[in-house]
């Protein structure tokens, strides 16, 4: 039973960044396959960004993701830009510890650590976006 709600949650991640990241519109095909139309117009099935390295690079690519190895895992970092002028500028906003408006993970996996990093980074924006409106 938790291996299939570890599926459904990967899934979720899965849809999550075909949607709100790469901003693809998603939909399940006759068999009930989810499937992703892309900006071209074009249909593929749903990308595993969450535990497919190859998948995530789209997210990588997509929000300007910085990733490193850590021990036993990965770090990954949306910051405020997208990318960084130099390797300097990288570390400085690391010594910053400015982290409100970007989105940070550690995990094993380098493709579900993209992931949820991009997905922290869009809702922080969106609060932010929201309060700024509210305000």
């Amino acid at each position: 039973m938790e291996n299939q709600t570890q599926k459904q949650k990967t899934r979720e991640l899965d849809l999550y960044m075909a949607q709100k990241v790469l901003g693809n519109k998603t939909y399940n095909d006759k068999n009930g396959q989810p499937r992703e139309m892309l900006e071209s117009g074009q249909s593929r099935p749903l990308r595993s960004y969450s535990s497919d390295m190859g998948a995530a690079w789209e997210v990588v690519e997509k929000m300007g993701i910085s990733i490193l190895p850590v021990e036993q895992g990965w770090f990954a970092l949306v910051g405020n830009a997208k990318g960084w002028e130099s390797p300097a500028d990288f570390i400085n906003y690391l010594q910053t510890a400015d982290f409100a408006h970007s989105g940070a993970a550690v995990g094993e996996s380098a493709a579900a650590t993209i992931c949820i990093a991009a997905m922290k980074a869009i809702e922080r924006r969106d609060s932010d976006n929201a309060e700024t409106f509210l305000n």
